[in-house]
């Protein structure tokens, strides 16, 4: 009986953790997952080698309001600003442009992440449903600071997720 009560306990956690947690999309998915449920996109455009950006992410991934907000009312997408791949989005192909050796930016993280001209790492972009840039920041964010743009950006009611 014990046992049981144990099995159904770690089941009722997990399921209860894997809710909440944050699944990022690709850019590719994003079109038929916006047919399927219309949300606000959030692109988290890092680097490999950037130390504020991984802390960014992992306070992202890691806090359970952040989270919460996130995996309920937003598609994320963590955009790797030297990725080399091409990425299809918006009936756009966008590609890696070199600026020298072993250097560049892809054309979306530029498309999305530049302020004033500038490209600086991390940003984030915010996208409405019909992938209009409705917010952008660049530069590391305190998880509360980020929760209380996330919920500035849901609209009315925002207040009431925890």
């Amino acid at each position: 009986m014990l046992r049981i009560l144990i099995i159904i306990s770690f089941l009722a956690f997990y399921q209860y953790n894997s809710s909440a947690q944050v699944r990022p999309v690709a850019f590719e998915d994003l079109k038929v997952l916006q047919t399927r449920e219309n949300r606000p996109v959030m692109i988290l455009i890092m680097t490999s080698w950037c130390k504020y950006c991984l802390s960014m992410k992992n306070a992202m991934l890691r806090n359970k309001e952040i989270s919460g907000i996130l995996s309920e009312r937003f598609y994320v997408i963590l955009l790797n600003a030297e990725e080399r791949r091409n990425i299809k989005y918006g009936g756009g192909i966008f590609q890696f442009k070199p600026s020298g050796v072993n250097t560049g930016a892809h054309e979306l993280a530029e498309q999305l992440g530049t302020i004033n001209g500038q490209l600086t790492f991390p940003s984030i972009c915010f996208l409405n449903e019909k992938d209009e840039i409705i917010y952008q920041h660049q530069g590391f964010l305190e998880p509360l600071t980020m929760a209380l743009i996330l919920k500035s950006l849901m609209g009315p009611g925002a207040n009431s997720i925890k």
